[in-house]
């Protein structure tokens, strides 16, 4: 059986940023709770996969942004499979206002990973049963990499340690924490005048409570900016990715 999860939220006052528009972070953490959701249906939520020693991580991860809901609007947001393969499975987005006028969407890539070696696995075969919707368009599949960008010494540097409250039931940092981060990293003018309207990311490794990151982040055109989050000690890459604001 197929499922198609649409979760209705109400924004409230603390999930809006400075200029009063629904905060990037706040749409992503709803994004992951009807994700998880819609898993759950399927019986292949973190819960169901914890049991057989996996978990879920997020690889690639590509949001549109058309307009920013404000205090007290009604969101819907839908999510559902689009797409299976032997280590992938493929999740879209949309976002839509009280009228279904379209506020976002997004497309994503996930795959599993043994939680006692901390090594990606094949999907299972109970992942792999997963039946796709078939009343809907899927959106064009990501390119399951993302270059990592240019050394620059323009731009942002910043030292950041992975804390409690930045951990998911996974044990390891929520992908949201890391998008927080890198968008605070373009600037006060950026933040203060402009918006977000495009985010690609790459998710290549985890990281875990008291690591230590740098978040790096450097403009290569107007409103246009590279990022990439390291570990201090290997220098191993835990993020890439570009934005685009206007």
């Amino acid at each position: 059986m197929a499922f198609i999860q649409t979760d209705t939220y109400i924004v409230r006052g603390y999930e809006t940023d400075a200029n009063s528009r629904l905060s990037v972070p706040t749409l992503m953490n709803w994004m992951q709770e009807s994700a998880n959701r819609n898993a759950l249906d399927y019986g292949i939520g973190m819960a169901d996969l914890a049991k057989r020693g996996y978990g879920w991580i997020l690889m690639r991860f590509r949001l549109r942004v058309h307009r920013y809901p404000g205090y007290n609007e009604l969101v819907q947001v839908m999510t559902y499979p689009t797409f299976v393969e032997k280590f992938f499975i493929y999740r879209d987005f949309r976002v839509l206002d009280a009228d279904g006028l379209f506020l976002a969407e997004a497309t994503s890539v996930w795959l599993t990973f043994d939680t006692t070696r901390r090594t990606m696995v094949p999907l299972p075969d109970f992942i792999r049963a997963v039946q796709m919707p078939e009343d809907i368009i899927p959106m064009a599949k990501l390119p399951l990499k993302l270059d990592s960008p240019a050394t620059s010494t323009d731009g942002f540097l910043q030292e950041q340690l992975v804390q409690f409250y930045h951990l998911d039931q996974n044990q390891h940092t929520n992908n949201v924490c890391y998008v927080q981060w890198l968008l605070e990293s373009v600037g006060e003018a950026i933040l203060q005048r402009q918006q977000l309207i495009e985010l690609d990311l790459f998710f290549r490794a985890e990281s875990r409570w008291n690591d230590r990151l740098t978040i790096q982040t450097a403009p290569i055109q107007d409103g246009q900016f590279t990022h990439r989050i390291e570990h201090v000690e290997t220098r191993k890459e835990v993020l890439v990715g570009r934005s685009l604001w206007q």
